[in-house]
């Protein structure tokens, strides 16, 4: 034991017998310490009582990552091991004549220890009682999207999910195309019945069916005595208008029996309609992944998506141009759509013939929402890829060539950006943009100096007896508080929060501002300048109102959590 805790004091530089610029006891990603005093993911150390006498035994370091899903996971169980090998050595030197290489070393990662939470503090503090109970325990949520019909949406999205279950990721994957479900083609499961969940789970729930690790779920796999049109595998035409059709996604993400998931994809339908804003406003989408072709034609509409999650707060954490080329018996590389509208990561500037890998009429190459281009990914045409869609096994499941090379590497990139979106970090397929920071969407307030606010964490809350609105901001130092009336939200451009010259508020409330730092420290009353948080406010009247009205009619409102920083009133 005492040799235990020696050990563990070292790792953890208690004794500073390690530097803390010890760059092997760094998470290559987050760029964090790993020990007590950073991220606190090496948790306890196990020595035989033995080992001291010279005999061969295996000490055993306990890690605990927040997730599986970690592309340097395997980097660092091997720099740990060589760290403790070099410690264990210096310990024991007095006793015995050891080398680094003497020493056996396994660093053990049990997932039944990692826990899984929503990142949406609606969706995490739901009760048993709540339709949204069931994503509870979903981490992420990742969207792959595409706008334009045809491009092998459905195929990236199957991929990635099998892709990062192979990391060792729980993941499921969730085909919301219910005006044509292709999962059920994509992924024929032995058993494909959907069934519902035991008695203790939540009355009206299914159970997602288990295919080598990934739960899948599909209005494809639903029984087409479901009265829902187009479910069965063989269902006929889904005659779907859009409120229906949200209430059918809303019943497949919500009426599921996900359990724990690291991560659960979304196979968006084409389009940028009903079902893409029902998921945006109903979930915090964690980001998302574009697909495309090289086609003009595809990119019209890519551009679209790429802007509406934007705008949307939602990132494009990775982009995949298929259909990118072929290559020929002879080796040539060929382009039926046109040469690649984006540099991917580990291409050459120039082609073997020495022309330019990208179109010179590249739209989106510079575009503030469109990922770095380590985030973009070539897939070529391959007949081993459709093979695999014909046969219902993704080629992901096989073993490795080169197209699952290249799905390897988006999942890395995605997982990548996924830990540093857990640990409120600028993901590193917006890193490089122009006004980017370290710190994943903050904002800065003139009256607070020095403090970056998480815009994922703000609060809104109401007082309709007084008739104010309450914004609370969150950073490292504190918390800022801002108390806003409604009077004065209605004078405010919706776009920039300015006061309109044609507008008056004269209700003088919203004037009294706190600001609290530390956790739990003073406060004192601020009244330093005129500025205030950039509110945006969407107006909503149908033809029969009264537009005079609409200072009586505010109150009394309600507030409701919509995507990932947003709230409807």
């Amino acid at each position: 034991a005492e040799l235990e805790d020696e050990l563990l004091n070292r790792l953890n530089n208690n004794n500073n017998n390690i530097s803390n610029s010890d760059q092997r006891l760094m998470d290559p990603i987050i760029g964090k310490s790993l020990t007590r005093n950073g991220l606190d993911w090496i948790r306890s150390v196990s020595i035989p009582s033995s080992f001291d006498k010279g005999e061969e035994n295996v000490i055993t370091v306990n890690l605990q990552p927040p997730t599986m899903l970690h592309p340097k996971l395997q980097e660092i169980t091997s720099n740990i091991t060589q760290v403790v090998q070099e410690e264990i050595v210096q310990l024991l030197s007095n006793k015995h004549t050891l080398e680094p290489h003497d020493v056996d070393v396994s660093v053990k990662i049990n997932p039944q220890d990692i826990t899984t939470a929503s990142n949406n503090m609606t969706i995490r503090e739901t009760t048993p009682q709540s339709s949204s109970f069931a994503l509870k325990n979903i981490t992420h949520f990742v969207a792959v999207y595409s706008c334009k019909g045809g491009v092998g949406k459905s195929t990236i999205a199957a991929n990635l999910a099998y892709q990062l279950s192979a990391m060792g990721g729980r993941v499921g994957l969730l085909d919301l195309d219910v005006y044509g479900p292709s999962l059920p083609i994509l992924v024929q499961p032995d058993d494909p019945t959907v069934r519902k969940s035991p008695p203790h789970v939540q009355e009206g729930m299914v159970e997602p069916i288990l295919h080598k690790g990934v739960k899948l779920m599909s209005l494809g796999f639903v029984s087409p005595n479901s009265g829902v049109p187009g479910s069965g595998p063989n269902g006929g035409a889904a005659v779907l208008r859009g409120p229906m059709a949200g209430r059918v996604v809303s019943q497949l993400l919500k009426g599921t029996n996900w359990g724990e998931l690291d991560v659960l994809v979304l196979d968006l339908p084409p389009g940028t309609g009903d079902v893409q804003l029902e998921v945006c406003q109903s979930l915090s989408l964690s980001g998302a992944v574009a697909v495309s072709t090289p086609s003009a034609l595809a990119w019209a509409d890519v551009r679209k998506g790429v802007e509406m999650f934007g705008e949307l707060g939602v990132s494009t954490l990775a982009l995949v141009e298929n259909f990118a080329y072929f290559v020929c018996e002879g080796g040539g590389r060929h382009y039926p759509f046109g040469k690649a509208r984006t540099l991917a990561a580990g291409d050459d500037d120039d082609d073997d013939d020495g022309s330019n890998e990208t179109t010179s009429d590249a739209p989106m190459q510079h575009h503030h929402f469109m990922p770095q281009s380590s985030h973009v990914f070539h897939l070529p045409i391959s007949e081993t890829v459709s093979d695999s869609n014909e046969s219902g096994k993704p080629f992901c499941c096989d073993e490795p060539n080169g197209n699952s090379e290249v799905f390897s590497k988006l999942a890395d990139a995605v997982s990548a950006d996924l830990l540093l979106l857990q640990h409120n970090m600028m993901p590193a397929s917006m890193q490089g943009h122009q006004g980017s920071s370290s710190t994943a969407m903050v904002v800065t307030i003139d009256e607070v100096e020095d403090s970056a606010f998480d815009v994922p964490f703000t609060q809104l809350d109401i007082d309709n007896s007084h008739k104010k609105f309450t914004v609370r901001l969150f950073c490292n130092e504190g918390g800022y508080q801002k108390i806003i009336g409604g009077d004065d939200l209605r004078s405010r451009n919706p776009k920039t929060g300015e006061v309109e010259e044609n507008s008056s508020s004269n209700s003088g409330e919203g004037d009294g501002k706190t600001v609290q730092h530390g956790c739990g420290g003073g406060s004192h009353s601020s009244d330093r300048g005129s500025s205030q948080p950039s509110i945006t406010v969407h107006h909503h009247s149908s033809g029969c109102a009264d537009n005079s009205d609409k200072k009586d009619n505010l109150f009394p409102a309600k507030i409701s959590k919509k995507g990932k920083y947003g709230y409807e009133v």
